[in-house]
């Protein structure tokens, strides 16, 4: 009889007891995945098509080097995406450049050219420049991947970047850093650049030195540069023909602002 008066107090607080332990085994296998998936995932590499309409070829084939103490971006030009128009030639570069983030000193160096100072070439260096990014909640299926948004400002251009949060990594292509996770794709505003991850691989056993070599290269502040640049382009504005000379010409020149960046 006691059993009938009281049965449904009993099976409240059954419920409530399974309910707790549901609770309880959830919570348990969310920090257990968690923190798995948290854990450090060794050197990757992340290989991107990186676009930039006002450079000498508007697409780039470029891959992102992840290790311990240091980051890699190395991009070339992707001759496939240079196809001359009829009648005129274009003259690929296919040199590899590549850009250093030593985490030790958050410190950024990027190989540049300025025959004045070594004619092989230089390291333009400069402190990292934090992004502060505006994580937003929308989601978009990219590449199969769940990413998020963030929009941020870098060096008067404003990024949308969308970007894989289960990849526990906060560096990206060119020196777009600061996200909580791979960057799998980020514009500018202008749609004049574009960043697009094609592949993640994880890299075991390796290390930096076997992928890139840190050139022994002067290294030069990179408003030093970006000054010693400007007066170049001054001087190319600035040439005349000789003073007996029957010809004329008229200089028009299209900076490249993307290397200041």
């Amino acid at each position: 009889m006691w059993l009938i008066i009281y049965w449904p107090h009993v099976f409240k607080l059954y419920c409530n007891v399974r309910l707790s332990l549901t609770y309880l085994l959830f919570g348990f296998l969310s920090f257990f995945f968690k923190a798995n998936g948290q854990e450090n995932l060794g050197a990757l590499k992340i290989e991107y098509q990186h676009g930039c309409s006002f450079c000498a070829s508007y697409r780039f084939t470029a891959k992102l080097f992840l290790f311990d103490e240091e980051v890699f971006y190395t991009y070339k030009h992707d001759p496939r995406a240079s196809a001359p128009a009829e009648g005129h030639s274009v003259i690929i570069d296919t040199t590899t450049l590549h850009i250093r983030y030593d985490l030790k000193s958050d410190s950024i160096y990027q190989l540049g050219a300025m025959r004045s100072i070594n004619p092989n070439g230089i390291l333009i260096a400069e402190k990292r420049n934090p992004i502060d990014w505006l994580l937003k909640d929308s989601v978009k299926v990219i590449e199969g991947r769940f990413c998020k948004l963030a929009v941020g400002d870098f060096r008067g251009r404003q990024y949308y970047a969308w970007y894989d949060p289960n990849v526990k990594i906060n560096f990206g292509p060119w020196k777009l850093h600061g996200l909580p996770g791979a960057l799998i794709y980020a514009e500018d505003t202008t749609q004049e650049l574009y960043f697009k991850a094609i592949q993640i691989t994880e890299l075991k056993g390796v290390k930096s030195e076997e992928f890139v070599r840190k050139p022994a290269l002067p290294i030069v502040d990179r408003l030093i540069f970006r000054a010693k640049r400007e007066e170049v382009y001054e001087r190319i504005l600035n040439l005349k023909p000789e003073d007996e000379s029957k010809y004329t010409y008229h200089i028009t020149l299209k900076k490249n602002y993307f290397e200041f960046e």
